[in-house]
């Protein structure tokens, strides 16, 4: 398995915030945008805030109720070792297809962009946040 400073080189900053991006259209089976006061909470030293929760239905009333499961804060170095659990070949997080996807992103990573943010799409972006976020992939 890659060592963290491997992994900090090619899942930089702009990597991770890449990651997030991605993964804003996979988690909202999951999770919820964070309300003010959530959202004010955020430590400093931390750049998103992921609220655990169903988001009120946006048609049907009777399911009017925004259910806070958790409010997690998350950094880059929490994306980082998020994706080096679900790098290693011995892991149990995640199914063959995901792991291939984050195997793949890794084998094509580059000096200058990093790992290859091609094989990262919604689910997988999904995936690295709930282990960032969870410890565990909980949802999906």
């Amino acid at each position: 398995m890659p060592s963290i400073d491997e992994i900090k080189q090619f899942v930089t900053d702009k990597v991770a915030q890449g990651i997030i991006d991605i993964a804003s259209a996979g988690i909202t089976y999951w999770a919820t945008n964070p309300n003010e006061e959530e959202f004010a909470g955020l430590p400093e030293g931390k750049a998103w805030t992921i609220v655990e929760g169903p988001a009120p239905h946006p048609i049907f009333t009777f399911d009017d109720v925004r259910e806070v499961e958790g409010v997690y804060y998350l950094n880059a170095d929490d994306i980082r070792e998020a994706y080096r659990k679900l790098l290693s070949l011995d892991q149990t997080l995640v199914g063959r297809e995901i792991h291939g996807y984050i195997v793949d992103s890794w084998v094509k990573r580059d000096e200058e962009q990093g790992i290859s943010l091609d094989y990262i799409d919604a689910g997988v972006a999904d995936v690295i946040v709930q282990v960032a976020a969870l410890e565990e992939v909980r949802y999906g």
